[in-house]
């Protein structure tokens, strides 16, 4: 068998997690400059490529080998590293803290995108541009009603109100990259006290945590699919690829984004840690090089984060792999999982794409 391909796998894979702070960013759409909506994404047969499937390969065989280990790390951990209530009294404060936060950054137009006039301010996401008066009441009204529980749910409409803005002027299909923040807003308002009796309250923090996972998952995707976009960045950061080319490293960045994310929807008490933590480090790591709008940009990601640190496993990812508590069965669910959400993540976004492009 030729090694040539496995040598080129293992050096481009090492070349981008080195580089992976610098070109694995969330939301590249916030660095490549402005894009063209209805510019259509790469077919799909040069998408998947003989490197993307060697790729996706290396990769699948990863998350099962992880999954195992889980699995197995599960037998001996016994009872949740942090009781549930426990976890709910510092998530809690946390998040309310860490979107009044933002809502006082958003209102004092602290991350724009440079291609935007600053005093523009943004709506919801640096590249949501173009706030006027009527947003910035808005924002006030969520970072001031958020810190007070009993008016939790005037809070969260406040942060939906935001992100309908946001679909408003740029359209759904764009604001798919942000579904977290619907994510947030249905946590905020679950956390409402008066909720505390309803079965529901008790989901808040899989639906917070399980936006996250789905927008960082979607974005991966666009790697494979608007691959322009990475390399955009990287033409700015042109010493971070390692001397492999802009096209390897954009998609092996979009399978570790994809991978990290997917953890946090399948994995156990340590898994979906292991996941939470390598994605925080990679967002912290890229903010002193891309300052302050990618510091502001990513509060509410780094928030879910620590959000499913403190809270390890939730019911979503008991669903999401299943309940078998084998070794072997572990990796095998967990690896169909993946194979299946990547596969249905790239058909929803040809065909949704398609749709807005057409209705536009």
């Amino acid at each position: 068998m030729d090694g040539r391909l496995p040598r080129r796998s293992a050096s481009a894979i090492i070349a981008a997690l080195l580089c992976f702070p610098s070109v694995a960013e969330a939301h590249v759409k916030w660095f490549c400059g402005p894009i063209d909506g209805s510019a259509p994404p790469r077919p799909f047969v040069q998408v998947v490529t003989p490197f993307f499937l060697e790729l996706l390969a290396v990769f699948l065989g990863l998350v099962i080998i992880g999954a195992m280990i889980d699995a197995l790390i599960a037998r001996f951990a016994g009872t949740p590293i942090v009781p549930i209530d426990r976890a709910a009294m510092l998530s809690d404060p946390l998040v309310r803290l860490g979107v009044a936060l933002y809502g006082l950054c958003l209102w004092g137009n602290l991350a724009v995108v440079m291609w935007a006039d600053s005093a523009s301010g943004s709506v919801l996401t640096p590249d949501l541009y173009g706030a006027d008066r009527m947003v910035g009441y808005v924002q006030l009204a969520m970072a001031a009603t958020v810190l007070i529980p009993r008016l939790s749910i005037i809070a969260a409409a406040a942060l939906v109100s935001l992100y309908a803005m946001g679909v408003a002027k740029f359209g759904l299909f764009y604001m798919i990259d942000y579904l977290f923040f619907l994510g947030l807003a249905a946590y905020i308002a679950l956390s409402d006290p008066r909720l505390g009796r309803f079965s529901v309250h008790h989901f808040r923090v899989s639906i917070l945590i399980g936006s996250l996972s789905l927008s960082l998952m979607w974005t991966a995707v666009e790697k494979f699919l608007f691959p322009q976009w990475t390399i955009a960045v990287l033409l700015l950061h042109p010493g971070v690829t390692a001397g492999q080319s802009f096209p390897t490293v954009a998609t092996i960045a979009g399978f570790v984004e994809f991978s990290l994310a997917f953890y946090l929807l399948t994995g156990r008490e340590i898994l979906g840690r292991v996941g939470g933590v390598l994605l925080g480090i990679v967002f912290i790591a890229a903010m002193p090089e891309f300052g302050m709008l990618d510091v502001v940009g990513h509060i509410p990601v780094l928030l879910i984060l620590l959000v499913a640190l403190i809270t390890g496993e939730t019911p979503l990812q008991t669903l999401s792999r299943g309940s078998q508590p084998g070794i072997l069965i572990s990796g095998w669910r967990v690896g169909l999982a993946y194979i299946t959400v990547l596969s249905m993540l790239m058909g929803l976004y040809y065909g949704l794409h398609a749709l807005s492009v057409r209705l536009s």
